[in-house]
């Protein structure tokens, strides 16, 4: 097929398939919980831009792998230097993990890190897609119509709005055929555009037809709809159920994540939520707490209905239920900032033990007697606080006491209210609990040895195919002996249900995990929360050092600190004692091993981060600097390579005089044509090929090569024969040069 020579169509071209393409890429941050993505964009584009400009693959796969791990560095790695081979390290062992992961069909537990690698390397494969539809098979026709249909959809099922992407997407979408078409016209018909130039006639034409027909369509009256809307129908269908809210909760058969305040009836599946229900800024991600419940019913938690408490907000802890923690205990007091995102959020999140709110509107707060959960109110109504700041003590739990308490020693108002059982929990949950706690023999192995029975065992996190328990059916039996199946609500029930039937006491925790990674702004780290991170945890209680969290959720890390040491626990470096999860949205990269490692890396250091070991704030900068130069440096030596190739020939050959040199630059010379559009047919001999080139150029040099060639050939071979074709070769090579 004889392909449009002209250089700037095929621009025009890439720019408006890159057009339709970023349709694809607008939606994300509206129904998934993907951030950052100006990052993919941008790879898409210079993927894109590579494929245009036709680079060889030597120079085409380095770029884009290149950028695609600059980008990846700075979603996932910021805190190190990119020349820093741990993170390189950590990748690697993170993708082999998730590769596993794949092949077991536990699409789960891959982590965001793996999900965006393979997000990556789809818009590579769909910018080498979109040049074949583009430049070689001259159909678009499919991809546009899925991308209308994908918006519709969108537009239709979700909160994405696609009233003026189905505008944008029509009117690219037309001109690309419309253009494509053009182009099949020219090439049937033998018609071709002047050498470098634009069909201008030809476009304006096109371009105008279609903005005066999308203008007309836009802006005329419109009947309304004929038939009933079909989308509840389709939704119930779908479903088979109504709709209902969880909070990691609530109630009905298929529900919708986010908090919800009624969990007397736990389970069901649900779909996710990605409403953002506030921002935060922080020092350390957290989880976010609202309320905790005590009363296990069998088939949920609940709470007695009681009056608010007023309370001051400069001084909280002074209630019992927000009293978290032991004197004596090692806390870090830090300061937090929440923004509300959602018009009515009458609840206000915290973490850890609160000691004051500020930057309230008002000063009216209450809390529930029973479940420590926090309400802003004016006039008598509650309010949604829409920013506040709130102090709290972050607490580092010394494993070491906590491992001391071996005996129940807790006092009546604990045991009383927080090992409460309904009198039919099934005794084979008593002796589950028994037998995974034998060998443990103080309260935090007990708690750990659950955590872990969990994490080794058949259970499946899941949100989808959970049942409800029967009606005579226990909630945690259930969830332990048939299903095995869940998400956080049988995880975290199931853990407190089984250490209260040792004579432990536990609470019921629900609000919110860390969210996902923004940004950094004020040496503060800033995350979004959504619906779909609502969550609940437990807590067990330890006499001295009061509610510690425990996380048995496959696949989450409550990011509380413990120390192993009591002593050393003012110097220790915390670590996380619950089972290890990948940090969805922030992962570290592992520490150098020993100081010799460091020494290694302090040049480095010294140019790409500081001195003590921190990283660079300009280092990305100056790496996409450095990377933008080195794609600009290629491009410009691709675009010149008609230049300097031959030069180097000129410069190659011009001294050689063996008796392989004439074959070898000939060669050369018939590659130069062939870049040059003057290409030997198959049934055409080299003297054919010759008059056929020596006409285009004006010249009989190229038909005295052939003979010399042939002379060299079929005669025996003379040093003279290289000599005596040596200008007339360079004088070709020049003219094409030119």
């Amino acid at each position: 097929m004889q392909q449009v020579k002209s250089s700037y169509f095929t621009l025009v071209l890439y720019v408006l398939g890159f057009l339709l393409y970023w349709e694809w890429l607008r939606p994300l941050t509206a129904i998934t919980r993907t951030a950052n993505v100006e990052y993919f964009v941008s790879f898409a584009a210079l993927s894109f831009l590579l494929s245009f400009l036709r680079l060889p693959i030597w120079v085409s796969f380095p770029a884009k792998l290149v950028a695609m791990l600059y980008a990846i560095h700075v979603l996932f790695f910021f805190n190190s230097s990119l020349l820093d081979p741990l993170w390189v390290e950590f990748l690697l062992q993170d993708i082999h993990k998730n590769l596993s992961f794949l092949i077991e069909g536990n699409w789960v537990g891959m982590t965001n890190l793996f999900r965006s690698f393979l997000f990556f390397l789809l818009l590579w494969l769909v910018s080498y897609l979109m040049h074949y539809w583009l430049v070689q098979a001259r159909k678009l026709f499919l991809f546009f119509f899925i991308t209308v249909l994908y918006l519709t959809v969108l537009d239709t099922f979700t909160m994405y709005s696609a009233e003026s992407a189905i505008v944008r997407t029509m009117i690219i979408g037309l001109i690309l055929l419309g253009l494509l078409r053009m182009i099949k016209i020219q090439e049937r018909e033998k018609v071709s555009f002047a050498k470098g130039r634009l069909p201008v006639p030809w476009l304006v034409a096109l371009v105008g037809m279609i903005l005066l027909t999308s203008t007309i369509g836009y802006a005329a009256p419109k009947v309304g709809p004929q038939w009933p809307d079909p989308v509840p129908f389709i939704q119930k269908a779908a479903n088979g159920y109504g709709d209902g809210d969880d909070g990691a909760g609530g109630s009905g058969s298929m529900q919708t994540i986010g908090y919800d305040e009624d969990d007397a009836r736990l389970g069901g599946s649900f779909t996710m939520d990605q409403t953002p229900v506030m921002t935060t800024s922080v020092h350390e991600p957290h989880y976010w707490r609202i309320e905790t419940k005590s009363h296990y019913t069998g088939k949920g938690w609940t709470t007695d209905e009681a009056s608010l408490d007023a309370i001051n907000p400069d001084h909280i802890n002074d209630n019992p239920l927000l009293d978290i923690y032991s004197d004596g205990l090692k806390t870090e007091t830090r300061t937090d900032r929440v923004s509300i995102e959602v018009d009515s959020f009458p609840q206000l999140p915290y973490a850890g033990e609160l000691t004051q709110l500020s930057a309230l509107s008002t000063k009216d707060l209450r809390v529930h007697p029973n479940s420590g959960k926090l309400q802003m109110f004016e006039d008598g109504e509650a309010k949604t606080e829409k920013t506040y700041e709130l102090t709290y003590k972050y607490p580092t739990f010394p494993v070491k006491r906590l491992k001391d308490v071996n005996k129940a020693n807790d006092s009546n108002a604990i045991s009383d209210v927080y090992t409460q059982l309904p009198n039919d929990v099934p005794n084979r949950v008593r002796q589950l609990t028994q037998d995974i706690t034998k060998n443990a023999d103080n309260r935090y192995d007990k708690a750990q040895a659950i955590v872990n029975y969990f994490e080794n065992n058949d259970y499946q996190y899941s949100t989808q195919d959970v049942p409800y328990p029967d009606q005579n059916q226990d909630y945690v039996a259930q969830f332990l002996f048939e299903s095995q199946v869940g998400y956080c609500d049988n995880f975290s029930t199931s853990m407190a249900v089984m250490l209260r039937t040792i004579g432990i006491p536990t609470r019921w925790v629900k609000g919110f995990t860390y969210g996902e990674f923004q940004g950094r702004e004020d040496e503060r780290d800033e995350y979004l929360i959504r619906n779909a991170d609502a969550h609940s945890w437990v807590e067990v209680y330890f006499p001295g050092t009061g509610w510690v969290p425990f996380e048995p959720t496959q696949g989450f890390s409550s990011q509380f600190n413990y120390v192993e040491d009591t002593k050393e626990s003012e110097q220790a470096e915390p670590t996380t004692a619950t089972p290890e999860s990948d940090k969805p949205d922030k992962p570290e990269p592992p520490k150098p091993k020993d100081q010799s490692e460091q020494q290694s890396n302090h040049f480095l250091g010294l140019i790409f981060g500081h001195g003590d070991g921190g990283s660079n704030p300009y280092i990305k900068y100056i790496i996409g600097v450095i990377i933008v130069f080195t794609i600009g440096v290629g491009v410009y030596l691709y675009r010149a390579r008609g230049r300097l190739i031959p030069a180097l020939l000129i410069k190659r050959y011009r001294r050689r005089t063996d008796e392989r040199a004439f074959e070898q630059a000939f060669r050369h010379l018939l590659k130069l044509l062939k870049r040059r559009g003057y290409r030997k047919k198959q049934n055409e001999t080299l003297r054919e090929f010759a008059i056929q080139v020596d006409q285009s150029l004006g010249t009989a040099d190229m038909k005295t090569l052939i003979l010399q060639y042939e002379k060299s050939r079929y005669t025996k071979y003379s040093d003279n024969v290289w000599n005596e074709s040596k200008s007339t070769w360079e004088q070709m090579v020049n003219r094409l040069r030119r």
